[in-house]
């Protein structure tokens, strides 16, 4: 009978007195560590539903994190061209209330965040 563990694990104790593994997922533990953002959980919940085939690959490969890194950043980088975009061609009103102003705004953006729906998140890597 085998009494060695499968895996050597190292722990740390959290604010809650819990012990938690550190478990690594891809050779960078640093991209492991990063948060990531909401264009990078959309297309992981894209991936999981539409082609999970592709999602295990990239799991086994030890390239999701970075992967979902990748796609996070590349829409954050299209929506702020984009915002600049719709701003040349819908300028901010010429007023003094301040809820117009970030109505205006706010459309600009939900509008910069439908497009990269399409172009960024929604596609397979």
């Amino acid at each position: 009978m085998r009494t060695e563990p499968l895996m050597n694990l190292s722990y740390r104790q959290a604010e809650d007195g819990m012990m938690y593994p550190e478990i690594q997922i891809s050779q960078e533990v640093q991209t492991d560590k990063t948060p990531v953002g909401k264009f990078g959980r959309a297309w992981k919940a894209y991936m999981m539903e539409q082609h999970p085939h592709r999602l295990s690959e990239l799991i086994a490969q030890g390239e999701i994190n970075k992967m979902i890194l990748q796609v996070d950043e590349e829409a954050e980088n299209r929506k702020e061209a984009l915002i600049q975009e719709l701003l040349l061609a819908q300028p901010m009103p010429e007023t003094e209330d301040t809820l117009e102003r970030a109505g205006h705004m706010n459309m600009i953006t939900l509008t910069a965040e439908e497009i990269i729906q399409s172009e960024v998140v929604l596609k397979v890597r």
